[in-house]
């Protein structure tokens, strides 16, 4: 297996130049314009068998929703399908929540005929200034491939669309949107290319993704994702850090190229089981460090042995500053991953400063990790830095979960990640050359009069 490493290796890389390209000219067509629908008030509201949507032209708008049970459900949109052009989910919407929950079984000549249309609320437009709700849809837009944009009936409403206008350019009419789907055959390219890479490494590991991959479809995607996250850290390198990023980029890519259809494109399926790969690998760092503080092996079973040297590890004084660190990074790292994360408008127009500096955002978990990097570990806690340390192949692994993002944003969040590490970095190594600087300097006069003074003394006793 050792022999052939390297040339798959570099098939792999020549395949992810090539889908790269040919992602970026997919989802720049997916991109390139929009169209702005009338406000809400004007389009009419339309019922049938129960259910209320809103229609414009052949489009049919559904937002506020309540079930009736997934088969009238899916009935009843199928009826929209064959009678509209196509059918508008608005996003964050009611029917958007339960949309999200019955997309994966839902008929995809449905799924097909559906796209979304971004939507601010009035209470959203009243908490916003400007230019959060303008940077909001051009996310939408560049980030989301989401074409239709949907106004309310709101003071506001007329300035906002001018400076979204003024943003992204003149919108087109609605029926002149047209979409780019990919080729069918690239799913399959990127499902040769992670099976070939694990059964390199890991035999056993290509097995399991194999199985997920016809069996739990929606599901393979994180166990691959999950797999090359454990191979980089265990098998390639846990210190080299140039070696993580491109690995973690490289398998990234193939994730992403396995699951580029247009259902995950355009945010018709969902990809599941995202928290294994935020917990599978920092959760086998920590057993790693367990068994080698213990010497506990699973051979032996000696647990109780195990866990009296456990009773027996002695804390410093400088843990305490670091088990705060730890907490705060900890904290930070499990609400960044849920979906109900608290954001500020101050973090919000962070954000958006970042947005339009660099593009792409880094992420924080990322930014977090890399400093335990950039630091010695401290005698004894080297377990703590290979903790955080796994979480950088996890985040740029995750990040090409996002298959809805075009590919080269989340390889420029990444490379962006990276970047502003090293400029904290040489911040942080300013800082504190200034620091010893003044601190010299503020001892060095003191050190001479006292030299001075001794050697007053010195004349005195003579």
């Amino acid at each position: 297996m050792n022999k052939i490493r390297k040339p798959i290796i570099f098939i792999t890389l020549f395949s992810s130049l090539i889908f790269f390209f040919y992602a970026f000219y997919i989802d720049y067509q997916n991109s390139k314009n929009y169209s702005i629908l009338p406000t809400e008030d004007q389009l009419n509201s339309e019922q049938k068998s129960g259910y209320n949507y809103l229609v414009y032209n052949q489009y049919a708008i559904l937002k506020d929703f309540e079930s009736q049970g997934f088969e009238e459900d899916q009935s009843f949109l199928r009826e929209l399908t064959n009678q509209y052009d196509c059918l508008l989910v608005v996003e964050f919407s009611d029917f958007d929540k339960y949309f999200t929950e019955i997309k994966d079984k839902m008929n995809k000549d449905i799924l097909n005929n559906m796209r979304y249309v971004h939507y601010i609320k009035p209470g959203e437009i009243d908490k916003f200034d400007d230019q959060m709700i303008v940077q909001r849809f051009h996310r939408a837009l560049k980030e989301r491939k989401i074409r239709y944009f949907l106004f309310p009936d709101h003071p506001r409403t007329p300035e906002l669309i001018r400076l979204v206008q003024k943003d992204l350019g003149t919108p087109v009419t609605i029926d002149s949107i047209k979409y780019s789907s990919p080729n069918v055959i690239v799913p399959w390219v990127g499902f040769g290319l992670i099976t070939m890479n694990l059964l390199v490494y890991i035999p056993l590991f290509a097995i399991l993704y194999i199985l997920a991959f016809f069996f739990l479809y929606n599901w393979s995607f994180t166990l691959a994702a999950t797999l090359f996250s454990v191979i980089i850290f265990f098998r390639i390198s846990k210190n080299n850090l140039l070696k993580i990023i491109g690995y973690a980029l490289l398998f990234g890519v193939l994730v992403y190229m396995s699951a580029y259809n247009s259902l995950f494109i355009f945010k018709l399926n969902n990809v599941r089981g995202i928290k294994i790969l935020l917990l599978v690998l920092p959760l086998l760092v920590l057993l790693k460090a367990f068994m080698d503080f213990t010497g506990f092996r699973f051979s032996k079973f000696n647990i109780a042995e195990s866990f009296k040297k456990v009773k027996e590890f002695k804390f410093n004084k400088s843990d305490i500053l670091l088990l705060i660190f730890v907490a705060f990074a900890g904290i930070i790292y499990i609400v960044r991953s849920s979906n109900w994360a608290f954001v500020t408008n101050f973090e919000r127009r962070v954000r958006d400063a970042l947005e339009r500096a660099l593009i792409a955002r880094p992420r924080t978990k990322e930014l977090i990790s890399y400093l335990f990097y950039y630091t010695t570990p401290l005698s004894g806690r080297s377990f703590i830095w290979d903790f955080f340390k796994a979480l950088l192949p996890v985040s740029i692994l995750d990040t090409f979960l996002h298959i809805h993002t075009p590919l080269n944003l989340s390889v420029l969040r990444t490379l962006n990640g990276f970047l502003v590490s090293l400029l904290l970095l040489l911040v942080i190594i300013l800082i504190e050359n200034l620091y010893r600087k003044f601190t010299y300097s503020a001892h060095a006069p003191q050190e001479e009069n006292i030299s001075q003074e001794n050697s007053t003394a010195e004349e005195g006793i003579e």
